[in-house]
Formats: C-alpha cells, sequence, structure tokens
C-alpha cells in the first residue's frame, strides 16, 4: 500500500508542472513558516511554565537525591537509637524497683521498722524489769544468728548481736536484783 502511494506521488510529480512545483513550494515554505511561528508563540507563551517544569525537576531531583543520602545510615542509626530506648528502659525499671524499695522501706508499718527498734526496746524490758520478754528478745536474737542468710545482712547482724550481747546484761542485772532481794529480806 505504501509503494502504491509512493508511485502515485512520483506520478503526480512528473505530471506537475514547472509552475505549479514552484506553488507547492512557497505554499511548502509558508506552512513551514506558520507552524515555526506557532512553535515559537508556543514557547514564548508556555516558557514560564516549561521554566517552571525544568526547575520543579531540577528541585525534585536534588531533594530526593539528598533524602537518599540522609536515609542511607537511618537504618544503622534506628538499630542503636533502639538499643538505647532499651537501655533506658532497663535502666529506668531499676531506679523504679529500687524507688519502691525505698518507699517499703521508708513505710512505719514495715516489719524491718519492728525489727530495726528491738535492741531499744530490749533496753526498757530490761529497765522496767521486764525480764522475761527481754529473755523472749535474747533468745529471738540467737535465732537471727543461726539464720546464716539473714544474719548476712548488716542491719539484721547487728540488731542480733545487740540482742545477744543484752543477755549478759539482762542475766547481770537478774543477778543484781536478786542479791538486792535476798539482802533486803535477810535484815
Amino acid at each position: 500500500m505504501d509503494s502504491d502511494l509512493n508511485f502515485q506521488s512520483r506520478d503526480d510529480i512528473r505530471n506537475m508542472g514547472l509552475e505549479e512545483m514552484r506553488r507547492q513550494k512557497i505554499l511548502l515554505a509558508s506552512e513551514l513558516k506558520a507552524i515555526d511561528a506557532q512553535i515559537s508563540d508556543l514557547a514564548f507563551n508556555n516558557y514560564g511554565t516549561y521554566a517552571d517544569a525544568g526547575r520543579a525537576t531540577h528541585d525534585c531531583s536534588k531533594t530526593f537525591g539528598e533524602m537518599r543520602d540522609k536515609t542511607v545510615n537511618l537504618s544503622d542509626q534506628a538499630e542503636e537509637l533502639t538499643t538505647a530506648f532499651q537501655e533506658f528502659r532497663a535502666k529506668a525499671k531499676k531506679i523504679s524497683d529500687e524507688q519502691e524499695l525505698v518507699r517499703k522501706a521508708l513505710d512505719n508499718s514495715n516489719p524491718l521498722w519492728e525489727l530495726l527498734t528491738l535492741p531499744s526496746r530490749m533496753n526498757i524490758c530490761v529497765r522496767a524489769g521486764y525480764y522475761d520478754l527481754a529473755y523472749t528478745l535474747t533468745n529471738y536474737g540467737m535465732q537471727l544468728q543461726q539464720q546464716t542468710q539473714l544474719y548476712k545482712n548488716p542491719l539484721i547482724k547487728k540488731v542480733a548481736d545487740h540482742l545477744v550481747e543484752a543477755r549478759a546484761y539482762l542475766l547481770e542485772e537478774l543477778f543484781n536484783n536478786q542479791s538486792t532481794e535476798n539482802c533486803c529480806s535477810s535484815t
């Protein structure tokens, strides 16, 4: 089909006269100038759009390039950040646990406070003459000394040792009272 069209236009050109060819040449030149003028008008009227599109393309390329460069190391930094957050969380939990332990220790209803007041109670019992109670406290001190896990704690060791040491003072007090009673009753 192309070859038929090709032969037909060759035949048309052969049959055309010189004058007709000149008119066709002028007509084609005129159409070419019109197309050239339209392209110029199109370029001139839309130059701003083309320039803006070109700048936008350039800016987008630059921005995406910068983003790519900045995000290359992001996964490594994310791992470091995750590790830091986990360490922070562990430390915060430890501090929270310690704070709770201190809060419980400072609570007056904590049995630890009762244990720590046993030496002063022992002294009060001996001075007030409650020897049976004082003797019970000294036995409790001996029991604490025998419980090796508890006795390793310095606070409990100090309380237990004080209670056991007070046993000698208690016995001395009992002997003094006994000899005072014997002395007073023989007169």
